[in-house]
């Protein structure tokens, strides 16, 4: 914990006061960028406190979702706005009935919310998906086009 705990901070204090989601997405960051490495010589975790400390994320929770988002499969982008519309969370049964006779998506809305539970978006409990977070189903409701043509690309 000593070696760690002035990143934890960082890492919390970035990180929308530690919501798990963001948390997850700051530590994605950093690693992409090569902020935090691990170094098999030392066998640990490699960080510079004063870089970390500049790495920038957005207040604005919505433009860092979307700025995630825009990286996803698209099908899988299709399939959580879809599941948005059903609001926080939907059953399981509902996702298979929408499949059964779909012949308007080209994917299984099933293995793409699997995804969805991969990517951290959504959690599963039973038969039930939900948003790890109401803001990512606000957001990604918001990001549904006025134009439902534009979701067929």
């Amino acid at each position: 914990w000593r070696h760690t705990q002035e990143l934890a901070g960082l890492v919390h204090s970035k990180a929308a006061r530690g919501n798990p989601f963001f948390v997850i997405q700051f530590l994605r960051s950093i690693t992409q960028n090569k902020m935090l490495e691990f170094s098999i010589k030392h066998r640990r975790w490699m960080w510079d406190c004063d870089v970390v400390d500049m790495q920038m994320i957005s207040d604005d929770v919505a433009k860092l979702l979307t700025t995630t988002f825009s990286k996803l499969p698209i099908s899988l982008m299709q399939t959580v706005m879809i599941v948005s519309c059903l609001g926080y969370q939907v059953e399981e049964s509902t996702i298979i009935a929408l499949n059964s006779g779909n012949q308007i998506l080209p994917f299984d809305m099933l293995n793409e919310l699997q995804l969805a539970v991969k990517e951290g978006l959504m959690e599963k409990a039973g038969p039930m998906y939900q948003f790890t977070h109401d803001v990512i189903q606000q957001t990604v409701y918001e990001l549904i086009p006025s134009n439902p043509k534009l979701l067929h690309k």
